[in-house]
C-alpha cells in the first residue's frame, strides 16, 4: 500500500504526466489542417471538438501496492462582474473507478468533448435569465490515493470569447511527503513563488504594451471623450479582453469611446465596457 511512510522511508518512485489535447476544427476553406495541436491560440467558432489525452502513470520503486481511486469529470463555471462572482456551474461526470490496488497507477484515457455542445448550454441558461456571464469548461482528472494525496490534472477552456486560450495546471502533492526534505521544500517553494511573482509582472507588462499597441494601431476608430457617460438606464457588459472591444467595433463598424480608461462601445443600448489598468 503506498502511504507518507512509504514514500519517507524508500523516497523513489516515477511520476509521469504526459496529458496533453489537440483542437478538432469544423470544415472550412482557411485551414488546411482538420486540426490544430495544443499551446496554440483557437477561433472559438472554428472548434468542433477537443479530444484531451489523460496519460498518467505512477510507481513506487518499493515495489508496494498502490491503492487508488479517480474520476475524470468536466464542469461548466460561470462568473459575474468581470469574472469575480462564481454563480452557476454545472458538473459532467465522463468516469469514475474505486478502490483500484495494484502495482502501478496507470491512466490512458482519451476523451472527444463537442465544444459546440457546452457553449450551446451555456448560451441556453443565459438566454433563459437574460444574463451575459464569463464562462469556463473545466476538465479535470482527480485521483485520490490512499485517502490522502490528491494529486490532479485540470484543462481549463474559456466559453464566450472569440479568441480562446487553453491552459493546463497539474498538482502532485505526493512530491512534498518526505519530511527529511521539508527544509528544502520550504525554500523551493519561497524560490517558486519568486520566480512566479516575476513571471507574472513581466505576463503584465506583456499585457499592457499589447494592449497599447492594439489601441495605437486602432487610434482612428477611438475617441476620447471628457464627461462621463450617463448609463444608468442601460445594460453594461464587461469585457475581460481589450480585442474582443475592437473586433466588436471593427465588425459593426461603431465607435469606441475612451473616459479614464474605460473603453465602450454602444450596440442596441447595451454599453460594451473594458477597463484598461494603469
Amino acid at each position: 500500500m503506498l502511504n507518507k511512510d512509504c514514500f519517507e522511508k524508500n523516497n523513489s518512485y516515477q511520476l509521469v504526466n504526459k496529458t496533453y489535447y489537440e483542437v478538432i476544427l469544423k470544415p472550412n476553406i482557411y485551414f488546411s489542417n482538420d486540426k490544430i495541436t495544443s499551446n496554440n491560440y483557437y477561433i472559438a467558432n472554428s472548434i468542433k471538438s477537443i479530444d484531451v489525452y489523460f496519460n498518467y502513470y505512477l510507481k513506487n520503486y518499493a515495489n508496494e501496492n498502490i491503492n487508488y481511486s479517480y474520476d475524470i469529470t468536466v464542469t461548466l463555471k460561470s462568473y459575474a462582474d468581470n469574472g469575480t462572482k462564481l454563480i452557476w456551474t454545472k458538473d459532467f461526470n465522463l468516469e469514475s473507478n474505486k478502490n483500484i490496488y495494484q502495482k502501478e497507477l496507470v491512466i490512458n484515457k482519451v476523451y472527444n468533448l463537442d465544444y459546440q455542445y457546452y457553449v450551446n448550454y451555456v448560451k441556453s441558461f443565459q438566454e433563459y435569465y437574460d444574463i451575459k456571464t464569463e464562462t469556463y469548461l473545466e476538465v479535470k482528472l482527480n485521483i485520490n490515493l490512499d485517502n490522502t494525496d490528491k494529486p490532479y490534472v485540470l484543462l481549463t477552456i474559456p466559453i464566450n470569447k472569440n479568441i480562446i486560450e487553453i491552459t493546463m495546471d497539474e498538482v502532485n502533492n505526493i512530491l512534498n511527503n518526505d519530511n527529511k526534505n521539508n527544509d528544502f521544500n520550504k525554500s523551493g517553494i519561497f524560490l517558486i513563488i519568486i520566480i512566479a511573482t516575476i513571471i507574472l509582472i513581466i505576463k503584465n507588462n506583456i499585457k499592457q504594451n499589447n494592449e497599447y499597441t492594439l489601441l495605437k494601431n486602432n487610434k482612428d476608430i477611438i475617441i476620447t471623450i471628457l464627461n462621463d457617460p450617463f448609463i444608468n438606464n442601460n445594460k453594461i457588459i464587461y469585457l475581460t479582453n481589450l480585442k474582443d472591444l475592437i473586433n466588436m467595433a471593427i465588425n459593426y463598424n461603431l465607435n469606441i469611446f475612451n473616459y479614464h480608461n474605460n473603453y465602450y462601445i454602444i450596440k442596441d443600448n447595451i454599453y460594451y465596457i473594458y477597463i484598461l489598468n494603469n
